[in-house]
């Protein structure tokens, strides 16, 4: 058995981005090379392993390194819940100037603490009326025969229901 979650998210973001973050989403959707600087996830902690197991550091506490990696960047056939881990980010100008976006990936669980400060940045972008809900995506386990989680958007935040 394994820990994969299918992982879809469709949504459409204001003109209000600046290079730096335009650059980073790109990297973390694996569209462009890692920027020099984070703004959107700066942080990375991973326990540093040695021949032992974890190293701890002088105090006994175990080492931390940051370790910056693309969250959604899959590309190809996606690992255990079929079809294709794909993402794109392209240009909108009509109806309003901005941005459209959508990932499907194959996740562990591990990786939904950075998946949630994306999402939470991303709600902050997103361009959506706020007097109502709206469909952004899903969550699935891969065993699971239908979504168990939808992603919607409302009142600014990305919440999972279901």
């Amino acid at each position: 058995m394994a820990d994969a979650y299918d992982f879809l998210l469709t949504l459409d973001l204001r003109d209000d981005l600046s290079e730096d973050e335009v650059a980073e989403l790109r990297w973390h959707l694996g569209l462009g090379p890692q920027p020099e600087r984070l703004c959107i996830i700066t942080e990375f902690p991973e326990v540093v392993l040695d021949d032992a197991g974890p190293a701890l550091d002088d105090k006994g506490e175990f080492r931390l390194e940051n370790t910056p990696y693309p969250v959604w960047a899959q590309q190809g056939p996606a690992w255990r819940i079929g079809g294709a881990a794909v993402s794109g980010l392209a240009r909108r100008e009509d109806p309003r100037p901005g941005w459209a976006l959508t990932t499907r990936q194959a996740l562990h669980p591990d990786d939904f603490d950075y998946v949630d400060q994306l999402l939470g940045w991303l709600a902050t972008h997103a361009d959506y009326d706020y007097g109502y809900a709206h469909y952004v995506g899903f969550e699935r386990f891969y065993e699971d025969a239908g979504i168990t989680k939808l992603l919607m958007i409302k009142d600014g935040e990305i919440v999972r229901e279901g």
